[in-house]
């Protein structure tokens, strides 16, 4: 019976190759929004995954850095050191605020960095210096790219202006860019002195993150204190429900219409052996045999599809990454998972409700006229 599948599929090598090559469109379509999502889920925790901390400390009832708000007198730096376990604390001021270019306006995240910083710099440069000096910034790569600035060009951060001494790389998501400035810098722009928004920790090799944690927040007032893999996921969580409502759209539309054009891919194909089925009953094969085939092309023709897909996705990924450098693409295993495991479904669905139809067919009309 297989070996009849196999030849009934072959027999038809234009709509074979038509149902295969429309299905792998529309597995490509998912598969680039599942990388999308992967990327930037991944990317718009770069700083936090990059950032040399342990623990994050922070004002109390804050618990992420995305789009929010902490404030922390600087003395509380020399509290945390203090603290059994700490080796090393590094403050940052932080701010989300809106950049200025020639002719555009970009939201960023500023950082104001302790210079020289040790742990929370940018961690890898394609251009110029890592640690910027008063009125100047380390800006991403990618937004200098988009922007068209160059080393020793300005830009402004609110009403300041500033002279780009850096291009630093893996600091750009569509959500946020990071640029670096001294903290002294960002102090003046906010008209704060004497406060930090962030504390990196680092802990000794014989401490415990954890319990370094819980004994810093015992230890200094009014502050909120995180492992970094707590830190960074509720970051990440919140940073995508943001933007969780375009994700689900863009999700949503890619994937019905995956699912109507593998679904009538697969339910042409089947629509087409209607005599073969018909004969291939008459003489003898049963129901569940030939539910099984019309199952087993149904699969066949998906694999193909999904595995062309993936290659076409991995073959167009990169000179996408090269002409639109803020997209950041990610191919998981997971997500090709997903997309097969849903569209094996689809086709089964879109296969057995036609073949059904045909087991109630006479026999024999495949033999008349």
């Amino acid at each position: 019976m297989w070996r009849w599948s196999l030849k009934s599929l072959l027999s038809t090598p234009l709509t074979l190759i038509a149902s295969i090559g429309a299905s792998s469109g529309a597995f490509l379509l998912v598969i680039i929004f599942e990388a999308v999502v992967a990327g930037e889920s991944r990317q718009i925790v770069a700083y936090l995954n990059h950032a040399e901390a342990d623990v994050w400390v922070m004002q109390s009832g804050v618990s992420n850095m995305h789009m929010a708000s902490s404030y922390l007198a600087d003395w509380k730096v020399s509290a945390v050191l203090d603290v059994p376990g700490v080796q090393a604390a590094e403050p940052i001021l932080y701010l989300n605020t809106v950049t200025e270019t020639a002719d555009r306006l970009w939201f960023s995240y500023v950082v104001g960095l302790e210079v020289p910083s040790v742990q929370a710099g940018p961690w890898s440069m394609a251009a110029g210096r890592e640690q910027p000096g008063p009125g100047e910034a380390v800006v991403p790569a990618t937004f200098a790219a988009m922007t068209g600035l160059e080393l020793g060009d300005r830009l402004r951060i609110t009403n300041r202006g500033f002279t780009i001494v850096g291009l630093s790389d893996g600091t750009f998501s569509m959500a946020n860019s990071i640029i670096f400035i001294t903290r002294t810098d960002l102090e003046d722009i906010m008209e704060a002195l004497d406060i930090v928004s962030f504390i990196l920790v680092k802990v000794r090799p014989d401490a415990d993150a954890v319990e370094v944690a819980a004994l810093i927040e015992r230890t200094v007032d009014d502050v909120s204190a995180l492992p970094s893999a707590r830190f960074i996921e509720n970051d990440r969580r919140t940073a995508m429900q943001m933007g969780v409502e375009t994700i689900a759209l863009m999700t949503l539309i890619g994937g019905a219409l995956a699912a109507s054009v593998v679904a009538f891919a697969i339910y042409s194909l089947v629509v087409r052996q209607r005599r073969e089925i018909a004969v291939t009953k008459a003489l003898g094969a049963t129901n569940r045999a030939l539910y099984a085939s019309v199952a087993g092309q149904a699969m066949l023709v998906t694999t193909a599809a999904v595995g062309l897909a993936v290659l076409l996705a991995m073959a167009l990924m990169p000179p996408v990454a090269r002409m639109v450098p803020q997209l950041t693409l990610d191919l998981t295993g997971a997500a090709v998972a997903r997309v097969a495991v849903a569209g094996v479904a689809v086709a089964l669905l879109a296969a057995l409700l036609p073949a059904r139809q045909m087991m109630r067919v006479d026999p024999l009309s495949a033999f008349k006229g």
